[in-house]
């Protein structure tokens, strides 16, 4: 009997054992279910190839190169165009190329322009012999073989036939040429040192009086604009210089005048302007490009950063093992990430080979089967 009962306690006590060891068990597991994810997480970097580490550097203050165009103040364009009706017969200024004030740009032919010039021609030929006529009405009253009154007579067709000529005379001034340099065909001149920035006609096409036939840009460049999506650096002020370069190796310094508060109608970008600082300068329209400065902080490689549940971060390694650590990313800047948090110089992360770690973390974090977690 005490035998029996002697079992019986022991199976009791056995199963109380059981009970207590699988409460702690479980008291132990569920801490470590409920932190699983990509947090708490360290994986054993022995025998896993492909990584390269880093040490975090110092923030620093970087830049990127953005595309620019070279151009002239408003004050210094002009338009082209021709003062009477005509067609294209030659265009010998190309576009960017530089030209001397009064360098011949573009030949307009033009019937109207002959057709001035035949006026002229007429009115002129017809003064000169009135004037004749008058010298020798004059002479001829002088000896007395005249009267006055035919005298005054030619007077007053002369001075007609003089206004006639004057009048042909300022219609060919006013399309910018004198009578002998007149003909039948306008040259359009370059109407400073500088050069053609667009075409906007072609040779051959008919074109109206006052046309515009294109835009010229005097002088050189004086500044550069650049176009840059929202919300724009933070840490580029009025009054501070950038670098300006070209693609065949010319390089500037130019300051930014102000900062844009609008958007412009057809990019939705903010236009900025910065004027040239020194010279030699470029040929208006010329493609540059201007180094932009931006935020100040941490730069890694693009590697560097994963994305896993929907949040960025990095690999940071400590004891031989990495644990993935969130961060707040910026821009990207080539082929490195400014990293805005997370991060403080001196730390150790996965440089390259970071997709091998976040690989290996999802294996271990899917669940399996039976519902549980891979290992």
């Amino acid at each position: 009997m005490n035998r029996i009962a002697m079992s019986l306690t022991l199976v009791l006590l056995t199963g109380v054992g059981c009970s207590k060891k699988t409460d702690a068990h479980m008291e132990t597991e569920k801490p470590r279910q409920e932190a699983s994810g990509t947090e708490g997480i360290r994986i054993p970097l022995e025998g896993i190839r492909g990584l390269r580490l880093m040490k975090v550097p110092e923030a620093r203050l970087a830049g990127r190169w953005v595309s620019g165009e070279a151009m002239g103040d408003e004050a210094a364009q002009a338009l082209l165009s021709s003062p009477v009706k005509g067609i294209v017969s030659q265009i010998s200024a190309i576009p960017g190329q530089s030209r001397q004030a009064g360098t011949v740009l573009a030949h307009i032919q033009s019937p109207e322009l002959a057709h001035l010039k035949a006026g002229w021609i007429a009115a002129k030929a017809k003064l000169d012999r009135a004037l004749a006529d008058l010298a020798r009405e004059e002479r001829l009253f002088q000896a007395g073989a005249g009267s006055r009154r035919d005298l005054e007579a030619m007077r007053s067709e002369a001075a007609t036939v003089n206004a006639e000529e004057e009048a042909a005379r300022l219609g060919l001034e006013a399309v910018g040429l004198k009578p002998g340099e007149a003909g039948a065909s306008f040259a359009l001149k370059a109407p400073a040192n500088g050069s053609v920035v667009v075409w906007k006609v072609q040779r051959g096409q008919g074109v109206e009086a006052g046309q515009e036939l294109g835009s010229f840009q005097a002088a050189q460049a004086a500044v550069v604009r650049v176009e840059l999506a929202q919300p724009g650096p933070t840490d580029w002020n009025p009054g501070t210089e950038s670098e300006v370069r070209q693609s065949n190796g010319r390089t500037w310094r130019a300051r930014l005048e102000g900062t844009p508060t609008t958007l412009t109608s057809d990019t939705r970008r903010l236009s900025y302007r910065l004027r040239f600082v020194g010279g030699p300068l470029p040929i208006p329209g010329t493609p540059v490009e201007v180094k932009v400065p931006l935020e100040k902080g941490i730069y890694l490689p693009q590697a560097a950063l994963q994305q896993v549940e929907g949040r960025w971060g990095v690999f940071v390694v400590e004891q031989n093992a990495a644990e993935f650590r969130p961060v707040k990313r910026g821009l990207e800047v080539k082929d490195e990430v400014l990293v805005l948090e997370g991060l403080k110089p001196g730390d150790a992360v996965v440089a390259e080979g970071a997709y091998l770690l976040k690989a290996y973390q999802q294996k271990r974090t899917e669940p399996d089967e039976e519902g549980g977690h891979g290992h």
